[in-house]
């Protein structure tokens, strides 16, 4: 029969295997006892025994939160932005990572990212890293600088974009009150606000976000078009195929595009004369059988046209879809207040224009393809924090956005090994703890769903 029996001595507490046997000789039991170590964990019943060498034993110094960060470090760690980071920010990399970790998993103000890092894994990953206030200031004035923004980008495209790349480029306002020149009142999507225009590219097959530029909130899509491609080009990214929301088609666009060799799809917006005469010169002939195609679980009828775009061949998709056709005809009969509003030619109706001839039935699902981008800005509205803008520099400002840019690749990194949203995988593995000793580290016990998440191997031990 045996037991363990603890003495505490000092700071730290001992156990002992206590063993009871019959003395033949004396004729009464007797106890004997054999030392197991220090106490490490008394529920468990870990001890750690003293090293040959004879150094003191070793106690356990915190406990943090583990299974979060590791886990977006072994997804990230082999992925070509990484490697692109570790080169071009050298000693800064630590607190790049942190930062990025943090905005990721926590989503909340650079003045607690200090306090994240403490009780995180992210310390012993990224050791270097410096979060007070005002070293994250200053890293973020570093990051804004052009010449840093320039080397990042020179090397990274050069890793992720195809000899010919196609591109989605879009949007977005980023409203705030910074008084600098980047902020100006802008009219977009019938409204008027104090804001900078966000643009971003990404890569079409990929969807991985490739470039991010700004301007004045004042400054029409229309204008910053041609900037952005001189600027892919600048990089040596040949883009030979662009998705462009409605906003950038203007006859100045098309006919650079045009110029350039680069091809194009786009929606025409529907004030343009050439909308309102294709859909006028084609009533009744396109709710069609020999138009007709499926997108998804949705009936649409496509009917392709070859135009004249302003003096280039170019192609015409006018594509009607009979559900929304339906609700916007019924929504014009009860809101109308004349007797002539009786033309519903254009309800349901889309035009996209290309220089390209495609079939019917795949044009609908390429040009979709651009809400790659507009999820990429909700998930930096919504899940990294964009908004609300709290900088109050256009050195910090430049620097902020380039963050959340880079956060945004690694998110992107992270979403596409999942079917799970991020933030509940993060959340459910943030209960993942480790105990950190001076010359090692105890990961605990994975639960049943943290299991059934984890595609990758988590180890039981760690050195420091």
């Amino acid at each position: 029969m045996a037991f363990v029996r603890y003495k505490k001595i000092g700071k730290n507490e001992y156990a002992y295997e206590v063993s009871q046997k019959w003395d033949k000789e004396n004729k009464k039991a007797v106890q004997t006892q054999k030392y197991l170590g220090v106490v490490v964990d008394r529920e468990e019943k870990i001890y750690a025994m003293p090293r040959k060498d004879k150094q003191k034993v070793r106690a356990e110094k915190e406990i943090l939160d583990y299974g979060d960060s590791y886990l977006m470090n072994e997804l990230v760690k082999d992925t070509p932005a990484v490697n692109v980071m570790s080169n071009v920010f050298k000693e800064r990399y630590d607190t790049l990572q942190s930062l990025i970790f943090h905005r990721i998993a926590n989503g909340s103000a650079f003045v607690y990212a200090n306090n994240w890092y403490e009780g995180n894994y992210a310390k012993i990953l990224f050791p270097n890293a410096k979060l007070s206030s005002q070293d994250i200031s200053n890293f973020l004035k570093y990051l804004g600088r052009e010449d840093v923004q320039r080397r990042f980008f020179r090397e990274y495209l050069s890793k992720v974009c195809k000899e010919k790349s196609g591109i989605i480029i879009d949007s977005t306002g980023l409203p705030n009150e910074i008084d600098f020149p980047l902020c100006e009142w802008g009219y977009h999507n019938g409204g008027i606000e104090k804001e900078t225009r966000l643009i971003l590219a990404v890569d079409k097959e990929t969807k991985r976000p490739l470039y991010f530029r700004y301007v004045a909130g004042n400054i029409n899509d229309v204008s910053t078009l041609k900037n952005t491609i001189e600027e892919l080009k600048k990089f040596s990214v040949n883009t030979a195929f662009s998705i462009l929301d409605s906003a950038y088609c203007s006859e100045e666009n098309i006919c650079e595009l045009f110029g350039k060799n680069i091809s194009f799809l786009t929606r025409l917006p529907s004030g343009r004369k050439l909308y309102k005469s294709l859909i006028a010169e084609n009533s009744g002939k396109i709710e069609l059988k020999e138009n007709s195609v499926v997108y998804g679980e949705r009936g649409l009828f496509v009917k392709k046209l070859q135009i004249d775009l302003y003096g280039h061949k170019a192609w015409a998709y006018i594509v009607c879809d009979p559900e929304r056709r339906g609700r916007e005809i019924s929504k014009r009969l009860v809101k109308r207040d004349k007797e002539d509003e009786f033309d519903f030619s254009s309800c349901g109706m889309m035009i996209l224009i290309s220089d390209l001839e495609f079939n019917a039935n795949e044009v609908v699902p390429l040009y979709y393809t651009r809400q790659s981008a507009e999820r990429l800005f909700g998930i930096a509205k919504d899940d990294l924090g964009i908004l609300p803008v709290r900088t109050h520099s256009e050195d910090t400002f430049r620097g902020f956005l380039f963050l959340v840019f880079l956060s945004l690749i690694f998110y992107m990194d992270i979403r596409v090994r999942f079917n799970e949203p991020i933030e509940s995988v993060l959340s459910l593995m943030r209960n993942l703890k480790c105990k950190v000793f001076e010359d090692g580290i105890i990961i605990s016990e994975l639960s049943a769903r943290q299991k059934d998440f984890l595609k990758i191997i988590v180890p039981n031990l760690h050195g420091i």
